[in-house]
């Protein structure tokens, strides 16, 4: 009988991981600001090696689409035209004109695009294929098969074929097959009007709409941009100008633009930035974490595709060379389903929404532009029993809230029961 080692969870991992404060990693990358808009970091720590004679066999991965333009015309079209007019009245400052000309940049760069992958974002699936294909050659040696879905969204079937694109490249043997159908989106992207529904109960919204006020700079960063504070107060609404200004702010990174200007810099100062960054956060901790005011079961949205994560993996490790299986989406299905496996502690339950941040729930360490989930499966050979898993999160090693004996590797066994567990806990 193998000797189990508990692993320390939650608390003294996520101390050494998250030392560092949000406040501080934004004076060195302030695009992390933009939460789902940021731009993917380049993994550079290295991989921990399999245990002595384990070799990857088998990779089953869910990612995000990489950056793209804003999906509705008027995230682009408010801040042109309220900016627009207060030109017209001679009411913006310098700083607001120079943003005026900005917005209008974008505004014109994203026409016939919205929703659309950029540059940016093919790139981005392009790296992260080549790197998946570097790092587990044993995995894509040969003629193996390469199986990939993706939501019917165009930017995500385009970010697929990046990858597919790169993965044929460097292996031409490859048998790849691909497909977006809405056959699939009862796991490629379930939405479940039940826990829609129940996101914003009187209490969360309380909550939620209490905090953002205590953390409010909306008045201060945009009166920044007129000459005149009685018309920006009396004929502006300040509060979703900031609204729709971060967002578009947040955007930038991902275009060719964002290597010219950045709104974020001309707009904002850094704890205005961060203040903004914390009602963000707080906003997708309530509407997809396990959060205990409006029940804590929004990450079983994502139960669908857990299932059929296992099912899948369990067929393909029958197999002599399975290969992998590659699936493309949103974040929306990334952040619930890194909360529901409970990786890196983004499980568990914050009652008081001003302990995020130390807790080490913060968004953009799951969900920037191009996020991506691998589940890497070892074994000795084909008739090797003990499978393991190591998890990668943006191709990171990550935590799992199980036992292991040689983490960041788990026994398949143990994953299986633990999460087929979970999964029959909740009650549809």
């Amino acid at each position: 009988m193998r000797k189990i080692i508990l692993i320390a969870l939650a608390t003294s991992f996520l101390s050494n991981i998250w030392a560092q404060s949000v406040n501080q990693e934004l004076k060195t990358d302030f695009n992390k600001a933009g939460s789902n808009y940021y731009i993917y970091p380049v993994p550079t720590k290295p991989l921990t090696p399999a245990p002595h004679g384990k070799k990857p066999f088998y990779i089953s991965h869910y990612g995000r689409h990489g950056s793209r333009y804003l999906i509705n015309q008027r995230e682009y079209d408010y801040p042109y035209a309220t900016l627009k007019e207060a030109d017209r009245a001679g009411k913006l400052s310098d700083r607001g004109k120079l943003v005026l000309q900005h917005v209008a940049q974008l505004r014109d760069e994203a026409k016939g695009r919205l929703g659309d992958l950029t540059s940016i974002g093919a790139e981005q699936h392009c790296g992260i294929a080549e790197r998946m294909f570097r790092n587990y050659p044993e995995v894509f040696k040969g003629d193996a098969c390469v199986e990939a879905k993706s939501t019917v969204v165009t930017r995500c079937i385009i970010s697929m074929d990046n990858a597919l694109r790169t993965l044929a490249a460097l292996n031409p043997k490859l048998r790849i097959t691909s497909d977006a159908s809405e056959h699939d989106m009862y796991y490629m992207n379930l939405q479940d009007r039940k826990l829609y529904h129940q996101k914003w109960p009187a209490k969360a919204t309380a909550l939620y709409e209490d905090y953002c006020t205590r953390h409010s700079i909306h008045e201060k960063a945009m009166l920044r941009l007129f000459n005149d504070s009685v018309y920006a107060r009396e004929d502006i609404n300040l509060y979703r100008l900031n609204l729709q200004m971060m967002k578009l702010a947040s955007s930038v990174q991902g275009t060719k633009l964002g290597r010219q200007f950045s709104l974020f810099d001309e707009v904002y100062t850094l704890d205005e930035l961060y203040h903004n960054w914390l009602q963000l956060n707080a906003f997708w901790y309530v509407a997809y974490g396990n959060c205990p005011f409006n029940g804590g079961t929004q990450p079983f949205v994502q139960r669908n595709l857990l299932r059929n994560i296992i099912t899948e993996a369990d067929s393909c490790i029958a197999l002599p060379r399975p290969g992998a299986t590659l699936r493309f989406g949103h974040e929306t299905i990334v952040l619930p389903l890194v909360c529901l496996l409970g990786l890196n502690g983004f499980d568990q339950q914050v009652d008081n929404l001003e302990y995020l941040e130390a807790r080490g729930w913060i968004n953009y360490r799951v969900f920037p532009m191009a996020a991506n989930l691998q589940i890497v499966f070892y074994r000795k050979n084909p008739t090797d029993k003990d499978v393991l898993v190591k998890v990668l999160l943006n191709e990171m090693e990550a935590e799992l809230p199980l036992p292991t004996d040689s983490a960041p590797y788990y026994h398949w066994d143990d994953f299986k029961a633990y999460y087929l567990e979970k999964l029959a806990s909740y009650k549809e």
